[in-house]
């Protein structure tokens, strides 16, 4: 005949699940688990990713330039984010001399460039794809050697969000960097200014 194993009391049974807890956590640690968005509890805010600052090349913030280059001078642009939601794609833009206020100045120069998801749904760092930045292509027409003999410079901006808004609305506060409601952007910018002495491209 067979017979029911006694259970155990609630104490032993306590003390069991005490000692599978740490076995537990172990195991779990092993196996990382895609997170969702996370979200600023004071403000309701959606975290955007946030731009790797030690990771953007180049690492100066502000190049400068010679106004005299035999040939056109171009910068490598590249960076990467991270982003702790590894089930969400996001999206990288970029601008040359930004303004709200001049539709030339508010178009995407470069992208959108979509960010994907980690295909493994588990890696928090991600590149942006690069761009080549060649700044004699935006001085003003006319007067291009003027613009560069008297110091004249050049902002560049990378932006990326995880919820922008529609693109082009001219009545946005600020067309193609507005966001969805509740999302933020991160924003990282070179400056280029040309000066004697600047160079010609970076190796």
């Amino acid at each position: 005949m067979n017979r029911t194993a006694p259970a155990l009391p609630r104490q032993a049974r306590l003390r069991a699940a005490a000692r599978l807890a740490p076995l537990l956590l172990l195991a779990l640690a092993g196996c990382p688990l895609p997170q969702s968005v996370p979200t600023y509890p004071s403000t309701g805010a959606i975290a955007p990713p946030r731009i790797d600052t030690d990771a953007v090349s180049p690492s100066a913030t502000t190049i400068l330039v010679r106004p005299d280059c035999a040939t056109a001078p171009a910068f490598t642009l590249a960076a990467s984010v991270v982003d702790e939601d590894t089930l969400e794609a996001d999206e990288a833009r970029w601008f040359v001399d930004y303004d709200p206020r001049v539709q030339a100045r508010w178009t995407i120069t470069f992208g959108p460039k979509p960010i994907p998801a980690p295909s493994d749904g588990l890696t928090t760092v991600r590149p942006v794809t690069p761009w080549t930045f060649q700044p004699y292509g935006f001085d003003p027409a006319g007067s291009e050697q003027a613009f560069r003999d008297g110091g004249g410079l050049h902002v560049v901006e990378l932006v990326v969000s995880n919820g922008f808004a529609p693109q082009d609305d001219v009545a946005a506060a600020q067309p193609n960097r507005a966001t969805k409601a509740n999302f933020q952007t991160q924003v990282f910018r070179w400056v280029f200014h040309y000066a004697p002495g600047g160079v010609c491209g970076l190796e």
